[in-house]
C-alpha cells in the first residue's frame, strides 16, 4: 500500500502497547502497521497505528469496543514474547 492507502488511528505512549493493539487488529481483520521513534529514543517513544483506509472505520469501532490501559496492552506484549525475549527470561 501507498502511503496516502494508510490512516493514522492512534497514538500510544510505548511500542510494545502499539504492537500488542495492531496484533488485536490483525485478529479481527484490520491491516495495521506501527510507526515509532524507539530506534532512537527506545521502546518508550511514542509509537503509531496507521491502518488501512478502506478499514478506518472498522478499526476506530473496534476501539471503541473496548478500552485498553497502556498495562494491558504492555501485559499482552509481554505474554506474545517468547520467554527468552521477555526482559525477566
Amino acid at each position: 500500500m501507498s502511503g496516502s492507502e494508510w490512516r493514522l488511528l492512534t497514538t500510544l505512549s510505548d511500542l510494545p502497547s502499539a504492537q500488542s493493539l495492531a496484533e488485536v487488529l490483525a485478529a479481527e481483520g484490520v491491516v495495521a502497521r506501527v510507526m515509532s521513534d524507539a530506534g532512537v529514543l527506545g521502546l518508550a517513544a511514542p509509537s503509531r497505528i496507521y491502518v488501512a483506509a478502506p478499514q478506518l472505520h472498522r478499526a476506530r469501532w473496534l476501539l471503541s469496543q473496548g478500552t485498553f490501559t497502556d498495562e494491558e496492552l504492555a501485559s499482552l506484549s509481554a505474554a506474545a514474547q517468547p520467554a527468552d525475549e521477555r526482559p525477566d527470561g
